[in-house]
């Protein structure tokens, strides 16, 4: 038995397209972080720190969404989203923590300071500098991504999948990519896969 626990507008959705592009079967425990569900003593007891995702998977607990879809990448990938190959193991795992440094944090700002939160907490100078920090680590994707259609080894591996579910938020909220146009050719590749498709239209 494979349960996430977690929101899928959280990002609790990186974990869902992991899954869905490994064809692995899975059910979904709702909780949410905005009904105050993390606090509660039966979450924290899986989870400590009060945070979605957390995956159970026959007695075994995991938080965290980078490590939830290595987990998955590694031990059910099957050549899909990892690799065999060390080196480009090591480029996966690169971007992937790219993306949960650098882009993560001002991308869910992006989405928090436009939609999310009540007008009354939305703070425009968070959401500009989240706005300016995405563009200047965006401009350093844009330039590993010329002249390629992925970021390792020119197929989809967890690296695209991992940055493109982050840079959906700010995508969401109609932030302009037109200045790192391989960054938007990219991400666009990378959401109109079937899977994400699907996820999309529920």
């Amino acid at each position: 038995m494979r349960i996430i626990h977690g929101h899928p507008e959280a990002r609790t959705n990186y974990v869902i397209w992991a899954l869905k592009e490994l064809g692995l079967d899975y059910e979904i425990n709702p909780v949410s972080p905005m009904a105050g569900d993390t606090k509660k003593p039966d979450f924290l007891a899986l989870n400590p720190n009060g945070l979605v995702p957390v995956l159970e998977e026959d007695g075994f607990i995991l938080w965290e969404s980078a490590a939830i879809n290595f987990y998955l990448a590694k031990n059910y990938g099957d050549g899909l989203l990892w690799s065999d190959d060390a080196r480009e193991e090591a480029l996966i795992m690169q971007w992937c923590v790219f993306g949960t440094s650098s882009l993560d944090g001002p991308a869910v700002d992006c989405l928090l300071h436009k939609f999310v939160l009540p007008e009354e907490m939305r703070d425009a100078d968070c959401l500009c500098a989240a706005e300016e920090t995405l563009a200047l680590h965006a401009k350093v994707l844009d330039g590993h991504l010329a002249g390629k259609d992925y970021l390792v080894a020119e197929r989809f591996t967890l690296a695209d999948l991992n940055l493109a579910a982050i840079l959906e938020y700010p995508r969401k909220t109609g932030y302009d990519f037109s200045a790192t146009p391989h960054v938007q050719a990219w991400l666009a590749r990378c959401l109109e896969r079937p899977m994400r498709v699907e996820m999309s239209a529920k």
